[in-house]
């Protein structure tokens, strides 16, 4: 009789040890899945300013260089240029036309200055990233507070990439500041 108390003891000790595993790793799961979605969340936003990086810093930088920020592009006119065409949002493109060496987004071949990206959308659908939204937007910002939008033309141009997902509860928000 001993021994039969001795096992149901046992066994209910076990059952409450291994539901209370079973929680942890769900809960292990849940937050791996988690940071995967912030991770490609992060990359995403980091992506667009690494590509902005390889383009000029003004429409009116891409021939000469300009000594006084007068010469930059109106505060009201940031944004593409006539010519500088893209979806809405913007697409990954797997066929012709694109850049000579891979398919890509049209912004990588179309958009050659920083402000171009003003108000640019792109939509991401990878095995890693489906559904993403990612929204920018371009300002002339105060040259020793980048944090500070500034009505006039500076040698300052604030970027800021929005990456919103329908697996994050969070908008996730990712600033650079490019100076001339």
């Amino acid at each position: 009789m001993s021994n039969i108390i001795l096992a149901i003891g046992a066994l209910f000790i076990f059952g409450t040890f291994l539901s209370s595993s079973n929680r942890l790793m769900t809960g292990n799961t849940q937050i791996a899945e988690q940071n995967e979605y912030y991770i490609s969340a992060i990359s995403l936003a980091q992506s667009i300013i690494d590509e902005a990086k390889t383009k000029s810093f003004d429409q009116n930088t891409i021939n000469v260089p300009v000594l006084v920020p007068d010469s930059l592009t109106a505060p009201g006119l940031l944004g593409r240029e006539a010519g500088e065409v893209i979806g809405n949002p913007d697409t990954l493109v797997t066929t012709a036309p694109y850049t000579p060496s891979s398919p890509g987004y049209r912004s990588t071949y179309t958009l050659n200055d920083i402000d171009d990206y003003r108000n640019y959308n792109r939509l991401v659908n990878t095995q890693r990233a489906e559904g993403y939204r990612v929204k920018v937007s371009v300002n002339y910002a105060n040259e020793t507070n980048p944090d500070v939008s500034s009505a006039v033309k500076t040698f300052c141009k604030k970027m800021t990439v929005q990456v919103i997902s329908p697996y994050m509860p969070d908008t996730i928000k990712l600033s650079y500041a490019f100076t001339y």
